[in-house]
């Protein structure tokens, strides 16, 4: 699709979902940096293996995550059909987090994520 017929909203989300990508990946690889510096100064009384486990684990779901997100960028910004219903599936499982949590305000951008989505214009663009 070219980039003139992209809404303006989609190319917000597209861009916060680029820079959300980013965050993860850079706080992923922080993570295994940690994991790194851990192991490098446990006590030699301590199982090496055990303290650097966790920062070792989120740096591998962050990353992963990163990863999705990026991905889900560019699918957003260039029209694809499963971008949109990937996005519409997050922000539905954000409502449901969010209402477990008491979380009003993620509560309110991801209703407002889902509205957008579901506009005929908007689903338009990712025929």
């Amino acid at each position: 699709m070219p980039s003139e017929g992209r809404p303006t909203g989609v190319t917000i989300l597209a861009i916060l979902e680029a820079i959300a990508g980013i965050y993860y990946l850079v706080t992923g690889v922080g993570d295994f940096l940690a994991a790194a510096i851990i192991r490098s100064l446990v006590s030699p009384g301590i199982p090496y293996n055990i303290m650097p486990m966790i920062p070792r684990v989120l740096g591998v779901g962050l990353s992963i995550i990163g990863l999705v997100s990026i991905v889900l960028a560019w699918g957003l910004w260039t029209g694809k059909g499963w971008a949109r219903m990937v996005a519409l599936v997050f922000a539905i499982i954000a409502i449901i987090l969010s209402l477990i949590s008491f979380h009003i305000i993620g509560l309110v951008i991801s209703a407002i994520v889902v509205y957008y989505l579901t506009r005929p214009n908007v689903k338009e663009f990712f025929k």
